[in-house]
């Protein structure tokens, strides 16, 4: 995680952080928070979830 005042040295160490992220998740130190799933038919209410900004965690379509 970083926080709002990082994001404007973001560019210089986007490719280290991502790096260092990747191998986190590689050796399961990071797992994302699934918050709700809809199949692919509700898609639509999937897409209104996240630009309302009610979804908590990840919006999963299941396929």
């Amino acid at each position: 995680m970083i926080g709002i005042e990082q994001l404007f040295g973001f560019g210089p160490h986007m490719r280290r952080w991502a790096e260092q992220m990747m191998s986190y998740a590689v050796a399961d130190r990071v797992r994302p928070v699934i918050g709700q799933t809809f199949p692919l038919e509700r898609a639509s209410d999937a897409h209104a979830v996240i630009e309302a900004r009610n979804g908590l965690g990840k919006t999963l379509l299941l396929v």
